[in-house]
């Protein structure tokens, strides 16, 4: 759990372009000979020469057989360069959302400490200087800082600025400005607390409760993915592949045929990669944004959509 800063997201993205654009040069390598085939394979037709026993023609080639160069192929550098782009923002920000969610957590706690020290009679920076001591997760160290700071005679408001800008999330500051308005008002400033400590504690719960609720949507993008990756293997092998098998047999049994697929066999595959893939990117992007509410944590998604487009698409063209 690590709190992300806006300079550190900002280098991540710049890490992670860098190490896209440092792929390209590698992807051409296997684009450009995909690409010719692509162009320059074209429907057999009955003029052409007959082909030599135990060869195939080149228009229902797959993408192994046009590279030939072993297991590695466009596949793999395609499906790297895309997770080589949104992997380690990925990470981050669900390192940074379990760091808010673990001060988040914390902080119910907190406010009963410091309504508990209060009731002893101490005052309430002297409260807050002991509720420190003791565990509150990543809130802790925040915390430290903030009790040394007000033994430093710094002013209790400026100390409690200070921690406010470091644990930075929406629960903490409307937490922090309850501190100061129960501070500045004085009175039976732990009945605030308590009844700050049970509001707190129950926004968690409806928090918790939401997501709990959303998950099962994040699911059903999961299965509706899975679906569509299904049909598209489905159309790919069962359709178009045996259709292009049966354009070469009747054109090698001397007849014309009249169907004529837009491209060749490999061109088809890497189409409808690059379609899988783009649907797990956008996919993961809405299954964060419905989950957790935020589309960035919805990148960790993507990249196991991502994996998951791989190994249906490596598997079949390697293994079956």
């Amino acid at each position: 759990m690590v709190k992300l800063s806006k300079k550190r997201e900002r280098n991540l993205w710049i890490l992670s372009i860098a190490l896209f654009i440092i792929s390209l040069p590698v992807g051409l390598l296997f684009y450009t000979p995909l690409i010719e085939h692509l162009f320059q394979v074209q429907p057999p037709t009955i003029s052409d020469p007959p082909l030599p026993e135990g060869e195939t023609h080149p228009y229902i080639y797959s993408i192994r057989e046009v590279f030939n160069i072993g297991f590695f192929d466009i596949i793999d550098i395609t499906a790297l360069a895309i997770l080589a782009l949104i992997l380690l923002p990925a990470l981050a920000y669900r390192s940074d959302r379990n760091w808010r969610d673990n001060i988040d957590e914390h902080i119910p706690s907190l406010l009963r400490e410091i309504s508990d020290a209060q009731k002893t009679g101490l005052p309430l920076p002297r409260a807050i200087m002991e509720s420190s001591k003791h565990q509150y997760g990543a809130l802790t160290p925040e915390l430290k800082k903030m009790a040394a700071k007000i033994s430093w005679g710094i002013p209790f408001y400026d100390a409690l600025r200070s921690l406010t800008e470091t644990a930075d999330t929406p629960l903490m500051k409307r937490t922090s400005l309850l501190i100061l308005e129960a501070e500045r008002s004085g009175g039976a400033i732990e009945e605030v607390f308590e009844a700050a400590h049970k509001h707190v504690s129950e926004i968690l719960g409806l928090k918790r409760e939401r997501l709990g609720a959303m998950k099962p949507y994040t699911m059903i993008i999961y299965a509706s993915f899975i679906v569509f990756a299904l049909v598209m293997l489905i159309l790919l092998y069962s359709f178009f592949t045996i259709l292009a098998l049966q354009i070469v047999e009747a054109v090698a049994e001397g007849q014309n045929p009249t169907a004529k697929l837009p491209f060749n066999l490999a061109g088809l595959q890497l189409i409808f990669f690059h379609l899988m893939l783009i649907e797990a990117t956008f996919a993961g992007l809405i299954a964060g944004k419905m989950g957790e509410g935020d589309s960035k944590l919805g990148l960790r998604h993507s990249c196991i959509l991502v994996g998951i487009s791989y190994l249906f698409f490596k598997i079949p063209i390697y293994f079956l």
